[in-house]
């Protein structure tokens, strides 16, 4: 088989989410618990979490979570939408960090296992993050390779989350929100953080 390369662009634009705008929550307790474990680790040869996936729903905010561990180690955002072009077993560092987000949405599989097995020979960390679901590869290899890594889950909110999150977002912006605006705004949104985070997009237009 032919190994493809890959052509990653790096993100390091990290300010825009600060550590003070997230809102700790019991639903995102464990997997900023294992996110804190996991970027602790200082030697993959020795060290038994070499890869780690983070999934969650839809601005359940696990972007934000990321961001605020890359700034802290100095970890990198792999670009997924970059043509596969460059030689990650140059390229990767021994023991840096490097994050590739919605890595469920690429379709070169090819490309992705190649990430896998270029990782391992650098003797990176990697963190993948995915919304929930059970997508299955076409590729046996791939599927066996992401079964093995550890997997840790943002939980779906609870009402009490969702109204902490929304009064997070209004105090963010200094602004008091009425009972009765409260009470709208959850009774509209249900059970989801996508639709707490569109339904505020439209609140502060």
């Amino acid at each position: 088989m032919m190994t493809k390369q890959l052509n990653l662009q790096f993100q390091n634009e990290v300010n825009s989410y600060l550590e003070e705008d997230f809102l700790a929550l019991a639903e995102n307790s464990a997997a900023r618990n294992f996110l804190q474990k996991f970027f602790t680790q200082k030697n993959s040869s020795s060290d038994h979490l070499q890869s780690l996936i983070l999934k969650g729903e839809e601005a359940s905010g696990k972007t934000h979570l990321l961001h605020i561990f890359a700034e802290k180690f100095a970890a990198e955002f792999l670009i997924k939408e970059e043509i596969f072009t460059k030689n990650l077993a140059d390229f990767f560092q021994p023991n840096r960090f490097y994050i590739l987000e919605d890595f469920h949405q690429i379709a070169d599989e090819e490309a992705l296992l190649h990430l896998f097995n270029s990782l391992r020979e650098a003797g990176a960390f990697l963190l993948l993050s995915a919304r929930n679901s059970d997508k299955k590869f076409k590729l046996k290899d791939l599927n066996s390779r992401l079964k093995n890594i550890p997997t840790v889950t943002i939980e779906n909110p609870s009402k009490e989350a969702l109204e902490a999150l929304l009064m997070n977002r209004f105090a963010r912006r200094q602004i008091r929100p009425s009972k009765s605006l409260i009470k709208s705004i959850l009774s509209e949104v249900g059970g989801s953080y996508a639709a707490l985070n569109e339904r505020m997009k439209r609140e502060f237009v």
